[in-house]
């Protein structure tokens, strides 16, 4: 009986496991020392609870269901996920695994074990543990022989997306695996703060802000990646780990912000105004969200995540209309945020529950980040050259335009000194002729005075005589004032020099008579004749001043031109001049002499009713 009894005690106990299993509704998980390595979501029920119910109440209930898939991907969601699983140790040694939850960010995890109702194990952000050294959240579990085992999970988060796998994992293989993830994220770490401090020492040193934009948006998103990644969880204290995982609206609109501002920098986009404003949009919605959608009341990720959306997908258009508009720079800006929207874009897919990519390459946006630095640093690089480029061809414009200039500068200064060249041997024959003129009208003065000396008569006064010789030279002198203010001194303005010697002869003539003189002229005279024309209308005043008048009167002087021919007409509204006195005076002998044999012109007299001489010369 008892060897019959060992027969069947093998049937006897898979019978009552099969009704244990049939009881649960799940078969169990068979453990065993050679596996490494259990998937169990797939063989579990899952419960989704949206009303907080307590263990007790889960546990009785009829809310847990067969799970057939491999991971638990809810996206941000508020409810409870419980999951009961059921692990069988048939061997005759115990088994220890660890079980594995694969995402560091699920911040609220409690065990229960069936048969154990007093002994719950919290795990999780928010009962981080001060002495943690994994990434993620872990249990360590002892599978007694012959034994089956029913576990319940209790997983919950508030702040951050639900995806994670259920693994059980010898716990050597999972330690060893999980400090090789370390030692890449850390390394990934390392490499992207010390491009973001190159890039900050880069913008000290130029003083280009894209570098300072970028190197601030490294560090936003080194930290964000850290959090991401569960390196906070190890390295920094839990009280600082709970609070940074409340603020994910902070740190993704602060990484909008400083990749906005990088973009605008690095792709000049001011010159593209329409880029330029929705660049600013972007940063106004971000800076608004973090002020409202941080709050308790207003959180809502998905908003946040909408926006990191379309924000990645316009900042790539953009660099692309800024490449096709000339910004040669723009290429590599494409080339290296392309594998940054990739990432990017599974990071949003996964959170919002679409995919799970991130479940296998949670650091595909370090990795991404990585390669954008690195094509971005030669982005820097083709940004000198490009400089260089452009300065080269600035500089061989500057010089080409300098040559130019100095080309005509020189003609110009050919030309001028040509000019000052040729007026200065004008001014030198002009000043042989100045010479030669003072000469001939000393000459003229002198004769003036031995014919005034021949034919004074004893009636006439001195004052009267030197009077009228004073006026007489003073015509003379009037054209060498004029050759002191004129440029030209080849010709006189015989309006202006008849004007100033008028009015000289106005002032030495007038006594206790009231004589008007009017001018009319539109000639222009050589020096030489215009001594000679002087001369004659002085003494045609001074004429008229003496004999044509008693009290007051009106003296008319005309000067035309036309082209080398000139009438000179000299018209009185005194009384006549009898032909006596025309014959005696010096003056008119004066006269005919300077329009004859100086002008070679010809003198015409009208005595009546009023005196008017005439002067017809060509020159």
């Amino acid at each position: 009986m008892p060897r019959d009894f060992h027969a069947i005690l093998p049937f006897l106990l898979s019978l009552f496991l099969w009704l244990q299993t049939a009881n649960a509704g799940v078969m169990p998980v068979t453990v065993t020392p050679t596996q490494y390595e259990l998937s169990l979501l797939s063989r579990s029920e899952v419960c989704f609870d949206n009303n907080r119910l307590a263990f007790r109440e889960i546990k009785h209930g009829k809310c847990f269901k067969p799970y057939g898939r491999s991971y638990i991907n809810t996206g941000i969601q508020t409810h409870t996920i419980w999951i009961r699983f059921r692990l069988e140790n048939p061997t005759d040694t115990p088994v220890e695994r660890a079980l594995v939850l694969t995402s560091p960010l699920l911040e609220y995890i409690a065990l229960y074990i069936e048969n154990d109702q007093e002994s719950v194990l919290y795990n999780g952000v928010d009962k981080l543990q001060e002495n943690r050294e994994t990434l993620v959240p872990y249990y360590m579990l002892t599978l007694p022989p012959h034994t089956v085992s029913t576990f319940y999970l209790e997983i919950r988060s508030l702040f951050t997306p639900v995806e994670f796998t259920l693994m059980l994992k010898e716990k050597k293989h999972f330690l060893a695996e999980d400090r090789r993830q370390q030692f890449m994220n850390i390394l990934l770490v390392g490499f992207i703060l010390a491009l973001a401090t190159y890039s900050l020492i880069l913008f000290f040193y130029i003083g280009d802000r894209s570098y300072l934009y970028y190197s601030m948006y490294l560090f936003a998103l080194v930290w964000q990646q850290m959090t991401y990644l569960g390196l906070t969880h190890i390295y920094l204290s839990p009280a600082f780990v709970s609070v940074d995982m409340k603020i994910p609206v902070l740190k993704i609109n602060l990484l909008v912000v400083t990749s906005t501002l990088f973009a605008m920098h690095f792709l000049k986009v001011v010159r593209f105004g329409r880029l330029w404003y929705i660049y600013m949009l972007f940063i106004v919605v971000s800076l608004l969200e973090i002020l409202l959608l941080s709050t308790p009341l207003f959180y809502n990720l998905y908003v946040v995540i909408f926006t990191g959306a379309l924000f990645i997908t316009f900042n790539l258009a953009a660099g692309i209309i800024s490449y096709r508009r000339g910004e040669k720079q723009a290429r590599l800006f494409i080339a290296g945020f392309a594998i940054v929207f990739l990432s990017y874009l599974f990071i949003i897919l996964d959170a919002v529950g679409i995919t799970t990519f991130m479940l296998h390459v949670k650091n595909i946006l370090m990795f991404g980040t990585a390669f954008e630095a690195l094509v971005l640093s030669l982005a820097f690089a083709d940004r000198y050259r490009i400089l260089q480029h452009e300065k080269a061809v600035a500089d061989a414009q500057i010089l080409d335009e300098s040559r130019r200039r100095t080309e005509l500068v020189e003609k110009d200064v050919e030309a001028k000194t040509a000019k000052l060249n040729e007026a200065l041997k004008a001014k030198e024959l002009l000043l042989q002729e100045v010479h030669h003129r003072v000469k001939n009208n000393l000459q003229i003065i002198l004769s003036i005075i031995r014919m005034q000396h021949d034919t004074t008569s004893k009636t006439q006064s001195t004052t009267e005589m030197l009077s009228d010789l004073e006026n007489r030279i003073n015509a003379i002198a009037q054209t060498y004032n004029m050759l002191l203010v004129k440029e030209r001194l080849e010709e006189i303005d015989m309006q202006e020099y008849l004007e100033t010697l008028l009015h000289d002869l106005q002032r030495s003539l007038q006594n206790n008579k009231t004589v008007h003189i009017t001018l009319r002229t539109n000639a222009i005279m050589p020096l030489r004749q215009s001594v000679y024309v002087g001369l004659i209308i002085n003494e045609l005043i001074t004429n008229a001043y003496k004999y044509a008048f008693s009290d007051e009167g009106t003296i008319t002087v005309t000067l035309l031109q036309e082209e080398k021919r000139f009438i000179l007409t000299v018209e009185d509204d005194g009384r006549g001049l009898d032909s006596a006195k025309t014959e005696k005076s010096l003056g008119l002998q004066l006269v005919e002499t300077l329009a004859l044999n100086q002008l070679g012109g010809k003198v015409t007299i009208k005595t009546e009713p009023h005196t008017t001489y005439t002067i017809r010369f060509t020159l």
